[in-house]
C-alpha cells in the first residue's frame, strides 16, 4: 500500500484571515443593501456579532441545509454565515430558510469569493516542493480553477515547474459540508469534550473524492494522511474511517478541536506547514 496525503487549501496553505478581508468587506456590502441597512451600521453590527460569537464559539456554527456542519470561528468565511443570519434576522427580511440559504451560501458566496486576495502562509512553497514525487493531493471546497491558480502562482514566484505536479492533483468542490443520512459507511456522529453538539460525519460527497483518490494511489484509509485546518470539516470524517489527521492551528482554532486532535493517537497539530511531510510520509 502506498501512503497518500491529502490537503486542504485555502486557510491550509494560504492564510485565510488575510485573504478574507475583501471577501468579507464585499459581502457584508451586500447584505448591508438587501437588509436596507447603512454600510456602517451593517460594519458595527457584524463587528458586534463577530465578538459574541468569539466569546461563544461552541454555540454558534455554520448552519447548511438546517445542520451545523462546521464551527463558526475559523476563518473570515465560516464567521460570515451567522454574522449574515444576524444581519437578516436583526433586519426582518429573508425569513424562509430555503431562500436564505440560497441567497448566503450560494449567490453571495460565489459572487464575493473571487474578490480574495492570496496570502500564502509561511513556508508554503518549501512544503508543497517538499512534497514533490509523493502521492500527495488537494481535495477543497473551493472550485477547482481558482486553486490551480493559486498553486500556479506560487510556482511562478519560486521557480519554473517545480509544482505543475500538483497543480494537475487538485481537486475542486469536494462538498465537505454536504450530509446525507443514507451514508453508513460511518457512524452518525462523533462527541468532542467541551463542544455541546455532536459532530456529523455522513459526509457522502467528500468521501467519494478520497475514495476515489485512494483507489488511483492503490492505498487505504490506514495509509492516508489528511491535513486541514478545520477539523469537522476536513478531518472528522477521514479519522473515523482510519486515517491519520493534522490540524492546521489559527489563533481562532477551537480549543476543543485542538485537544481533541492532540490526544487522538493518529491526530497531531500542525503548527508549522514545515511538519506536514514528515508527518504524512515518515513512520
Amino acid at each position: 500500500m502506498n501512503k497518500t496525503l491529502v490537503l486542504d487549501f485555502d486557510g491550509t496553505i494560504t492564510d485565510a484571515e488575510q485573504e478574507g478581508g475583501p471577501f468579507r468587506g464585499g459581502y457584508l456590502e451586500d447584505v448591508a443593501h438587501l437588509c436596507g441597512l447603512s454600510l456602517d451600521e451593517a460594519l458595527q453590527l457584524a463587528d458586534e456579532f463577530e465578538d459574541e460569537i468569539r466569546a461563544n464559539p461552541t454555540a454558534h456554527g455554520w448552519i447548511f441545509h438546517g445542520q451545523i456542519v462546521a464551527p463558526a470561528t475559523v476563518d473570515p468565511y465560516l464567521r460570515m454565515m451567522p454574522v449574515a443570519r444576524k444581519l437578516m434576522d436583526h433586519a426582518g427580511v429573508f425569513s424562509n430558510p430555503v431562500d436564505r440559504d440560497r441567497l448566503l451560501d450560494g449567490i453571495l458566496y460565489k459572487y464575493n469569493y473571487p474578490k480574495t486576495k492570496t496570502v500564502f502562509r509561511e513556508g508554503a512553497y518549501e512544503c508543497l516542493h517538499g512534497l514533490t514525487g509523493t502521492h500527495t493531493y488537494v481535495v477543497t471546497n473551493s472550485h477547482t480553477t481558482p486553486v490551480q491558480g493559486k498553486v500556479a502562482q506560487l510556482q511562478a514566484e519560486n521557480g519554473p515547474n517545480t509544482l505543475n505536479w500538483l497543480i494537475e492533483r487538485v481537486h475542486g468542490r469536494a462538498k465537505k459540508y454536504v450530509l446525507d443520512d443514507s451514508f453508513s459507511e460511518v457512524s452518525e456522529s462523533i462527541s468532542l469534550p467541551g463542544l455541546d453538539r455532536p459532530v456529523l460525519l455522513r459526509r457522502k460527497h467528500y468521501h467519494g473524492v478520497l475514495a476515489e483518490l485512494l483507489q488511483t494511489t492503490n492505498s487505504d484509509w490506514t495509509h492516508l494522511t489528511v491535513v486541514g485546518d478545520i477539523f469537522e470539516l476536513d478531518l472528522s470524517l477521514p479519522l473515523a474511517l482510519g486515517a491519520k489527521v493534522g490540524l492546521v492551528v489559527n489563533p481562532f482554532t477551537p480549543e476543543y478541536e485542538k485537544a481533541y486532535v492532540d490526544s487522538h493517537p493518529r491526530g497531531q497539530l500542525i503548527h508549522g506547514l514545515n511538519e506536514v511531510a514528515a508527518f504524512a510520509f515518515e513512520d
